[in-house]
């Protein structure tokens, strides 16, 4: 599906991606600050970082973006900022999360309070990131307290 934000088609779908990226956040700050289920964590903070891609990318480009590799996302919206590349690193550890933190496997190994904590930090980071583009700085973040790192 392709939309032109800028003109008569204008979408603001883009907006209702970053409300699920928000809760896929909350969801993963919540887990995490409670000590349990870390592998729903990562899978949370895989989610709410490819939400977020999708939503800036749509917001730029005016298309819905397919795929869940969180680097070629990130590659995307390069193109459009150069900003983004200093997640194209921390991202691609992410791709992962979509699928091995879920099932039984033997490539995964779960992580631990530190390594999620770390992940949250990286997913938190590009979430706000994409929040001061599309709100224009004119956001809320509920995540900006050091109480959950």
């Amino acid at each position: 599906m392709s939309r032109n934000r800028h003109g008569k088609r204008d979408s603001r779908h883009y907006f209702e991606w970053m409300e699920y990226a928000s809760e896929d956040l909350a969801a993963a700050a919540a887990l995490l600050g409670q000590g349990v289920c870390l592998n729903t964590v990562c899978f949370h903070c895989q989610q709410t970082i490819e939400k977020s891609l999708k939503a800036y990318l749509l917001f730029v480009s005016g298309q819905n973006m397919d795929g869940h590799n969180l680097s070629w996302l990130t590659r995307q919206a390069c193109r459009f900022n150069s900003d983004f590349g200093r997640f194209i690193g921390k991202t691609a550890l992410f791709n992962s999360y979509y699928i091995e933190c879920r099932y039984p496997s033997d490539r995964w190994e779960e992580p631990d309070q530190a390594a999620a904590a770390r992940d949250l930090a990286v997913t938190r980071e590009l979430y706000e990131f994409v929040c001061t583009i599309i709100y224009d700085g004119d956001y809320n973040s509920e995540y900006d307290s050091d109480e959950d790192d």
